[in-house]
């Protein structure tokens, strides 16, 4: 289903919108000329074992081994994987009437309570997800995106929208979240179970969905 705003597509279940090649998210705009407008493909996304079970079901097991779990700037953790960002020069450079640079006011934020929600900000309006490819948008195999990058839609979108359909998307979103949050709990307590982690037994949860 499509309209002018929004495009849904039902084979791999992923929100798409022609209005995000020119982001009209105040949010989301760049801070100085030289940063590329990127628009939400600032963020960095979280790999969960729903993504990891489908490249590993879809044959793309060395991928994944390859691209992210091995990938340098990728977080491990035992259940997720987070993709780490390119962040641009500019980030540790003062920009001109400024007394200090983005990075460290990133840093005098982010042990603070009250303004690390500003520090992720400061950063993430120098980011660039690694997956982001210049005049195409998203480069990853669809199937393997994140149920939020296959789900979300700004707020600037979603004004845009009737509200049928709002409720379409809503509906949408919801049938990803219901497809992978679940999957993402029930198989962590099985491998919780089995004393099976990704920093530790990545071979063997890629054996494990293999034969699911």
């Amino acid at each position: 289903m499509t309209n002018q705003q929004l495009v849904w597509e039902e084979e791999t279940k992923q929100l798409l919108s022609p209005v995000c090649r020119q982001c009209p998210e105040p949010h989301f705009q760049p801070r100085a000329g030289e940063l590329p407008r990127i628009g939400c493909c600032a963020y960095e996304p979280v790999f969960t074992l729903y993504e990891i079970y489908r490249m590993v079901k879809e044959g793309a097991a060395e991928f994944f081994l390859n691209s992210i779990y091995r990938h340098p700037k990728n977080t491990v953790y035992d259940y997720e994987i987070i993709a780490g960002a390119y962040l641009h020069p500019l980030f540790y450079k003062k920009l001109p009437g400024e007394d200090i640079s983005p990075f460290q006011r990133y840093e005098e934020w982010k042990g603070q309570a009250g303004t690390a929600y500003k520090a992720v900000d400061e950063r993430l309006a120098y980011a660039m997800c690694q997956f982001f490819v210049d005049g195409k948008g998203c480069g990853l195999d669809p199937r393997f995106k994140t149920s939020i990058c296959r789900s979300f839609i700004c707020e600037s979108v979603e004004q845009r929208l009737s509200g049928e359909e709002r409720k379409k998307l809503a509906e949408w979103q919801r049938s990803i979240r219901e497809e992978a949050e679940p999957f993402h709990r029930k198989h962590k307590a099985i491998l919780q179970e089995k004393g099976m982690s990704l920093p530790e037994n990545v071979h063997g949860i890629i054996e494990y969905f293999m034969y699911l």
